[in-house]
């Protein structure tokens, strides 16, 4: 069994006006209950986080998000959400293969906003650490900024865990 564990941060960043009563907010916060159900009973992932990085850099979680109404995009917060995988494979048939996470995707995609770029990065980390959510959100400017390195990858173009 590795000593490592590959940690994902998915950045979601609401296109428009944000309110938690808005149709997109609604759908996203009643999912993501079952999706990490289904994540936890397939044995593949090992912990998960959520929360916002704010407009001004703090952040926040998740009851923060349902308290906030904006006006535009340029407004907006990021939705975070983290998580601790077995391995690839097991993160991969979870994010591509689960009908429900799919779903999910393909009925959000037009709400999400890419216009800054990567909005998913992973690495390594040993098993049982807890990473805090700017840790992963400062990964993901690295691999903005710098393309894939063994510190911030994708899932196109990872690397293998760091030897056992």
């Amino acid at each position: 069994m590795s000593k490592h564990m590959l940690v994902h941060l998915n950045v979601v960043r609401p296109l428009g006006p944000f309110s938690a009563s808005h149709p997109n907010a609604q759908f996203f916060f009643g999912e993501l209950p079952k999706l990490f159900a289904r994540a936890k009973a397939d044995d593949g992932m090992f912990w998960h986080n959520h929360g916002a990085r704010m407009p001004d850099g703090s952040y926040g979680d998740m009851n923060d998000l349902l308290g906030l109404q904006t006006k535009r995009t340029e407004d907006n917060f990021h939705i975070l959400t983290m998580a601790g995988w077995r391995d690839a494979q097991a993160m991969h048939r979870f994010a591509y293969r689960d009908p429900l996470h799919r779903a999910g995707m393909k009925t959000l995609r037009d709400w999400v906003d890419r216009s800054e770029g990567a909005t998913m990065v992973m690495w390594w980390a040993e098993r049982g650490t807890r990473v805090a959510l700017e840790d992963g959100w400062n990964r993901l400017q690295e691999l903005r900024k710098n393309g894939a390195t063994p510190e911030a990858f994708t899932l196109q173009s990872r690397f293998d865990p760091p030897g056992d």
